[in-house]
């Protein structure tokens, strides 16, 4: 059983709220130092003329050279009124003339001018930080204006806003009411973005649970199960690519269960065939061995019956030997010119005297100067010698068979027809699979192996083409097929 955290769900849920709770922490920080920021800025504004007023205050006295008395009593006052502020006189340089602050708790005797005078100068947004005596790693925002000391020296009025008697920035965060305010929203939104988030995980990978789930019955067995899957999006679109794998898994396993039952027909088929004529050959020879007057009549007709059971056989067997060939693809065209007018006179020559024993005329029929063609001469005459020696099987008595052939285009279209019995339109579709048998003999024993137009179909196919069948019962068969008169791109190039 996989933990929640070894999921897919338990771990987008997991990394969502680990980052929700980093961006609350970062949202916090950001803000509270942006709010310290603001409340430097609106404390240095609000300020901003209050070293003007002091200066304007102590101007006389700072001229008259009564720097320490002056602020030292400023200080006071300004004690009374905000405890924070920090009063100290610089010269034009910066240096420390006279502070509010005890001698003790001030730490260096100059600050820097340049703060000074870009808060003078307007020269730098706010809040401007400057040095602050008592602490110099600590900058404060400040107040400042310029004045005229003893010698109408130029100095100035420097006031710290936020001394030490203000606290730390950390402490004043703490106490506050908006920042324990802030922090508790920040709390609630990471809960209610939390549980919102882990919900909507939820509802997106429930269709990967349900993804899992189909191919889990899938693997089971089940191989009807399917996806309804829309491509609108990943997941929609890994569906639909599970039902086409799954279609054709189940196609393959369909094919699977078809050779496997064609296997086992081929075995029975193949059984049949062979036992057919080798109980025939027995029977003749073993009735040859009984005869005791061995007349010469029953002798010939004896073994003429052996003859063609043993060339039956022998078809049989070259026929299997040829389809393993195809099978294991072997069989690879040797492409070669020739001329298809004279290979198929030679066929008709060969199969005249069985034309002529079953009664049925032989034919050919050509355009004029055929010209060459491009094909592996050898499974070209395979091919044609099955046709015709199908269509005088097919073909009774008195019936006729030729073979034409002409020119379309750039191709010799080759045809084989004959007046034989046909077979039913339903049909025509299925003759070119092995040992499929259409005519029977009256005691309904197979004519043929089933062989022949299969090794035919795939020897056109080798030469890019197919066999174009029409048939009719009783009206006879018509089988063609082309072939090119230039070499194909492959032989050229080779």
């Amino acid at each position: 059983m996989r933990t929640p955290l070894r999921s897919l769900y338990g771990r987008i849920s997991m990394l969502y709220l680990i980052l929700a709770l980093a961006l609350v922490l970062l949202c916090a920080w950001v803000t509270v130092r942006h709010f310290g920021l603001f409340i430097s800025e609106v404390e240095q504004k609000l300020n901003r003329e209050l070293a003007q007023n002091i200066a304007h205050e102590l101007q006389d006295s700072l001229h008259a050279g009564a720097y320490e008395a002056s602020v030292r009593s400023m200080g006071k006052h300004l004690a009374m009124l905000h405890p924070s502020l920090e009063l100290y006189v610089l010269d034009g340089g910066g240096r420390i003339l006279a502070h509010s602050p005890a001698s003790e708790e001030v730490q260096i005797q100059q600050v820097s001018t340049a703060p000074i005078q870009a808060l003078l100068n307007n020269s730098e947004p706010l809040p401007i930080w400057g040095d602050y005596p008592c602490d110099p790693s600590d900058p404060k925002v400040f107040s400042a204006a310029p004045v005229a000391l003893a010698g109408a020296a130029p100095g100035y009025v420097y006031v710290i806003l936020r001394g030490k008697a203000a606290g730390s920035a950390a402490s004043m965060l703490q106490n506050s009411y908006i920042v324990r305010t802030l922090g508790l929203s920040l709390l609630i939104v990471l809960g209610f973005t939390g549980v919102v988030g882990v919900a909507l995980f939820a509802l997106l990978t429930r269709r990967f649970r349900n993804l899992t789930d189909v191919v889990r019955r899938f693997k089971a067995g089940d191989h009807d199960e399917r996806m309804d899957a829309t491509p609108d999006d990943e997941i929609g679109e890994l569906g639909q690519a599970f039902n086409e794998m799954a279609d054709t898994i189940a196609a393959q396993v369909e094919a699977l269960r078809q050779t496997d039952e064609a296997r086992r027909e081929l075995v029975a088929s193949v059984s049949h065939d062979f036992r057919t004529p080798l109980t025939s050959i027995r029977g003749h020879a073993e009735r040859l061995l009984n005869r005791s007057d061995r007349d010469t009549t029953a002798v010939d007709q004896a073994l003429q019956t052996i003859l063609q059971n043993t060339e039956r056989l022998d078809r049989l067997a070259d026929q299997f030997h040829e389809l393993s060939r195809l099978d294991a693809q072997q069989v690879s065209p040797s492409i070669e010119p020739f001329s298809i007018a004279e290979l198929v006179h030679d066929i008709a020559v060969k199969f005249q005297p069985k034309a002529e024993e079953r009664g049925v005329r032989l034919a050919v029929d050509r355009d004029d100067d055929l010209p060459a063609v491009h094909a592996d001469i050898g499974l070209i005459e395979r091919l044609i010698s099955n046709l015709v020696d199908n269509a005088l099987s097919n073909t009774p008595e008195g019936g006729q068979v030729y073979i034409d052939l002409s020119l379309r285009g750039d191709r010799v279209h080759v045809q084989v027809a004959d007046t034989g019995r046909g077979m039913p339109g339903d049909e025509v579709p299925l003759v070119t699979q092995r040992f499929y048998q259409i005519q029977r003999d009256g005691d309904g024993t197979p004519k043929g192996s089933g062989l022949g137009l299969s090794i035919a179909a795939e020897i056109a196919e080798l030469h890019a083409s197919a066999l174009d069948i029409d048939s009719a019962v009783d009206k006879g068969t018509r089988i063609a097929f082309h072939l090119p008169t230039e070499p194909p791109a492959s032989a050229e190039h080779g």
